[in-house]
């Protein structure tokens, strides 16, 4: 028997992928599917909902947007753990955090280069010490000036990497994970300091040696709450760093 697919979320004069996406969210937030659950495959829903499997896609497209599920390639698509669905989407990258304040955001890409995981590393990560990694680092820069700097240590899926062009190409690192590895970032654990700026930094920053530098330390998680990144950051006085904090229970 069919299911009807508007809700008060995506009513009948929205898309119907948007209909569907909405009811399949509902379903989800009632607890139909357990965290980390299959969803039934795409065949399955569209002989539910009388849609077309394109129309299905679509819909599961838009909720791994909102972060209300994740696919597995090969596996299925799953219902992402309750606290991932219940966060804002707020983990920005530096490109779209530079567009959305009227800026133009610009890289330079310092070195990108595998590496394996020493002790520290591993414990940051929650993997095994000596396990492939591919380090990224870079000069990110607003409105062709440059305003900080980054090194990224990635623990990527089995097999998959990342190249120079690639990179380049898309902009965004956490854009290329997500549309091109089906990696998605979902949420950061950040601590903030001041150090002095050190003489390598001082000259790609353009600053003069020893002055204040605000250093962030993110360890980025994925829709899965797997760590997937560990970044170091440094960026100059004149940049004005934003970032938001989840609620978290205290006890």
């Amino acid at each position: 028997m069919g299911h009807t697919i508007d809700d008060k979320r995506g009513g009948p004069d929205a898309p119907l992928y948007r209909q569907l996406a909405a009811r399949l969210q509902q379903e989800l937030e009632s607890g139909r599917h357990a965290p980390n659950a299959p969803l039934p495959a795409e065949r399955e829903l569209a002989a539910s909902f009388s849609v077309s499997r394109d129309t299905v896609r679509k819909a599961i497209r838009l909720l791994e947007e909102q972060g209300v599920v994740y696919s597995d390639h090969g596996r299925g698509t799953f219902a992402a753990p309750e606290s991932v669905r219940q966060m804002s989407r707020f983990l920005d990258s530096f490109t779209d955090d530079a567009i959305k304040r009227g800026g133009v955001p610009g890289q330079r890409i310092l070195g990108l280069e595998p590496v394996e995981a020493d002790m520290a590393l591993a414990s940051l990560l929650q993997i095994e010490a000596g396990t492939p990694l591919l380090r990224l680092r870079r000069l990110r820069l607003l409105n062709g000036s440059a305003v900080g700097l980054q090194d990224s240590f990635l623990h990527l899926p089995e097999g998959a990497t990342i190249r120079r062009q690639q990179l380049e190409a898309k902009g965004s690192l956490y854009r290329l994970l997500a549309e091109d590895l089906g990696v998605r970032p979902s949420e950061s654990l950040e601590s903030l300091s001041a150090v002095a700026a050190r003489p390598e930094e001082s000259e790609l920053l353009g600053v003069a040696p020893g002055s204040p530098l605000l250093a962030c330390e993110r360890i980025t998680l994925s829709d899965r709450r797997q760590p997937i990144e560990y970044c170091e950051m440094r960026y100059v006085p004149s940049y004005r760093y934003k970032t938001r904090i989840n609620k978290w229970s205290l006890g």
